[in-house]
């Protein structure tokens, strides 16, 4: 590990610098869809946001612990579920998430598919599957989860129509959207909490909530199934919550972490971050991304005079100043 390294940025700097000394082709795991017109979104809306310094307080110690489905949680930041394309990064990949995530107090994340066998990476991880056109299949990763421990079970349901990079589409075997009804019934047929992941619309996160699940990710899946999709933060400005809900596609700073529990997130995914932190060091990289984001999120609650992610959320018409998209 490079000790110098203090910041997601230069680690991506570092991870695509070693990816493509491997033969790596970097754009493949930076790259969005079609034009990147929603990888530019959600960069341009983070930028929009500005925060106001309050600084005039007594010192504390910023408390970033919160709660996740009934769960006491260390940090609200968490590893994105990400799936087979990482093992560019490490071979053993997943199984160093779930420790690294596990050591820093926080649930790992796993997507569909992995060449893993989920029933090896020692159980208690969230297990977000595709929306499989063979509905059988979706029924049959469910019931693995369970076997295995799973904390909670979930769709990726913006993948509807594949997930496309660049120009190059990506349809894992065949994807189709779920009706409200085939979400009613994958989410009876298991113990576990449902989450909905991708959802883009109050529409969809209504229909998700009515459907029974438990929690639900805003997300444009990184900008890589619809370019020109709004960023998730637009969206969860103007929800009105009413289960855990998180977010995630491009979040690199704990700044950009403050900013999205202000507008009302309950936890951050992020992935790119993770997979730059194991490609850099393969032990603990992920956990050290985690960690970085953490401090740097503690760092900015005490420029903000924010002690708590309660505070943070209560203090947003006096903090944050939003710019025109």
């Amino acid at each position: 590990m490079d000790k110098n390294l203090k910041g997601v940025e230069e680690y991506r700097e570092k991870a695509l610098e070693i990816l493509e000394g491997r033969g790596v082709k970097t754009h493949i795991l930076e790259g969005g869809t079609e034009k990147q017109l929603t990888l530019a979104r959600n960069e341009k809306v983070l930028e929009k946001i500005g925060l106001k310094m309050r600084v005039i307080h007594e010192d504390f110690s910023p408390d970033i612990s919160c709660e996740f489905l009934g769960r006491k949680i260390s940090s609200p930041v968490m590893p994105a579920p990400l799936s087979g394309l990482v093992k560019t990064a490490s071979k053993d990949f997943f199984k160093v998430v779930v420790e690294n995530s596990k050591r820093m107090g926080v649930i790992p994340w796993i997507g569909y598919p992995i060449p893993d066998k989920i029933e090896d990476l020692g159980g208690d991880f969230i297990w977000i599957i595709k929306p499989l056109s063979d509905r059988k299949k979706i029924e049959e990763e469910i019931e693995r989860a369970e076997k295995c421990g799973a904390f909670a079970v979930g769709i990726d349901i913006d993948s509807a129509s594949s997930v496309k990079i660049c120009y190059q589409t990506l349809s894992y075997g065949g994807l189709s959207p779920l009706s409200k009804k085939e979400l009613e019934d994958l989410v009876s047929i298991t113990k576990l909490p449902f989450i909905a992941k991708g959802v883009l619309s109050e529409e969809d996160y209504e229909l998700a909530v009515d459907s029974g699940c438990k929690a639900v990710v805003v997300s444009n899946h990184g900008g890589r199934v619809l370019d020109s999709a709004i960023s998730p933060l637009e969206l969860l400005m103007n929800l009105d919550k009413r289960v855990d809900t998180g977010v995630d596609s491009g979040f690199r700073t704990g700044t950009d972490i403050f900013k999205a529990i202000a507008l009302g997130a309950d936890f951050v995914l992020v992935g790119r971050p993770i997979i730059y932190g194991v490609a850099v060091d393969e032990q603990n990289g992920a956990h050290s991304i985690l960690e970085i984001l953490s401090n740097e999120l503690k760092r900015t609650m005490v420029l903000c005079n924010t002690r708590n992610l309660d505070e943070i959320r209560e203090s947003r018409d006096r903090v944050l100043v939003m710019g025109a998209f």
